[in-house]
């Protein structure tokens, strides 16, 4: 069976990624360097559509990188490194959100704002909702949601798996996160957007 031109490339480029993770491991700042520009667009894209301010989206991108850096020596080289950088924007963004609503707080310029203790107190509840949103989605598009998000694969090794495109495994996740975070807002209307945005920040 012959292996597609697009099937090699997905090969070459999970082989680069590993090979500069290795790299980075055994402190190569050229790898670091690599790594930060292979990635700081997407990343920056992502942080924008949740930040909405570019001062604060470069800052957290240059806490991020630093992270890594200071963290290079236990990243596990076999994992992803785009969905790795993305889980860490995502906890950014979170704390970002923390820490406006402890100065809101202060200030007494909110309505409500929950607090860590409510964040465990609801969090059970808005579990089974989250799961139950899922059960909704279309079944292959379920089954690839799952793999990527409970099972940490990643896009190519999904599309192996299930005969189908990385494209198409991206497409299943994109809509998939879009469904969910538009129908969670629903189901919980009066829940400020921190809370919502932890419920969702293993799934983003």
């Amino acid at each position: 069976m012959k292996t597609s031109k697009k099937e090699k490339t997905n090969t070459y480029a999970k082989n680069d990624d590993k090979e500069l993770l290795l790299r980075l491991r055994a402190g190569d700042q050229i790898a670091f360097e690599e790594i930060y520009h292979k990635y700081k667009d997407r990343i920056a894209t992502k942080l924008f559509s949740v930040l909405k301010l570019d001062d604060l989206v470069a800052d957290a991108l240059q806490e991020l990188f630093f992270k890594v850096w200071e963290k290079r020596q236990t990243i596990d080289p076999d994992q992803n490194i785009g969905g790795y950088l993305y889980r860490i924007a995502t906890h950014l963004a979170l704390d970002h959100f923390r820490k406006l609503a402890r100065e809101q707080r202060a200030n007494a310029a909110i309505t409500f704002t929950p607090q860590e203790d409510d964040l465990q107190l609801y969090q059970e509840k808005f579990d089974k909702e989250l799961f139950q949103l899922i059960d909704q989605l279309p079944e292959q598009r379920k089954r690839v949601f799952m793999m990527c998000k409970f099972e940490n694969k990643s896009y190519e090794e999904v599309a192996g798996k299930l005969h189908i495109s990385t494209n198409a495994v991206k497409d299943h996740v994109v809509k998939a996160n879009k469904f969910l975070k538009k129908n969670y807002r629903k189901i919980f209307p009066w829940v400020g957007y921190i809370i919502a945005l932890h419920a969702l920040k293993d799934f983003l």
